[in-house]
């Protein structure tokens, strides 16, 4: 019997041992049609995982980018998905990367003062893990992307694209022709406040989208989004809210995304 129950015991550990290892990426590959995986490979036995369909064009406007929110794979948001789905019909080459697995920690963005109601932020170098694996992501994808002509637009959602605007000040050398943010915030007051400047002092053009299902981290800070615009004259940002919910609002988003890509001349 102790035989038996040694057996049972190694067993579970092995099957823990096999979960443990099992990443987000190998799970996400399971429901994909293969020829929508690609793999980038990066320094040593680094692979990040990207999904890419073909423009349904004989002209391709270039390449659309599309990340999801920080530790949500494509399929799970429903505006990254359609996105990711309707760019080929709308002429571009289109990819979705998978973004980091670092943890953001809401409740270590702020420690509270003695002298203040204002709670303190987190130092900047908080993020620094996280914006250097986003880097490593989208820099692979570049050298990707540079083997196809066009333009180059992302759209990225919620705390990915706060992330993603702080890469951009820090690394203005991946700057892509356009951006677009759905849904941007950072869960603490100071942060959420300094990401909407840096994302009026970025120098392309912006599309800020807010949904109707959206947080009220983002809700609270799109008027100060609007108004650090005009402030820095940044004179290329739109804001635009989807009124729609469902499927509604990702037809929106697409006709949206449609019109303000032709009107910016991409």
């Amino acid at each position: 019997m102790k035989k038996n129950l040694l057996i049972t015991l190694c067993a579970l550990m092995a099957a823990t041992c096999s979960v443990a290892v099992a990443s987000p990426q190998d799970d996400l590959r399971r429901y994909l049609p293969p020829e929508q995986i690609n793999w980038l490979e990066a320094e040593g036995d680094a692979r990040y995982l990207a999904l890419y369909k073909e423009p349904m064009v004989n002209f391709a406007r270039g390449s659309m980018v599309s990340i999801p929110d920080w530790r949500r794979h494509p399929l799970q948001s429903p505006l990254i998905a359609h996105t990711y789905q309707v760019a080929p019909d709308l002429g571009w080459h289109s990819w979705s990367l998978l973004p980091p697995a670092e943890a953001i920690e809401p409740n270590r963005l702020q420690q509270p003062q003695a002298s203040s109601n204002y709670p303190k932020p987190v130092d900047t170098s908080y993020f620094e893990p996280h914006i250097s694996a986003l880097a490593d992501r989208l820099t692979r994808l570049n050298t990707e992307l540079g083997e196809q002509p066009g333009f180059n637009v992302w759209v990225v959602e919620g705390m990915t694209a706060a992330l993603a605007v702080k890469l951009l000040i820090q690394q203005p050398d991946l700057m892509p022709d356009a951006l677009v943010v759905i849904d941007m915030y950072l869960p603490q007051v100071q942060l959420n406040k300094g990401v909407s400047r840096q994302l009026a002092q970025l120098q392309l053009p912006v599309l800020d989208i807010y949904s109707q299902g959206a947080n009220s981290w983002v809700q609270n800070s799109k008027q100060q989004r609007h108004q650090f615009s005009q402030k820095y004259q940044q004179i290329n940002y739109r804001q635009r809210q989807l009124l729609g919910a469902g499927q509604l609002a990702q037809q929106e988003l697409a006709s949206t995304l449609k019109g303000w890509l032709k009107h910016q001349g991409l």
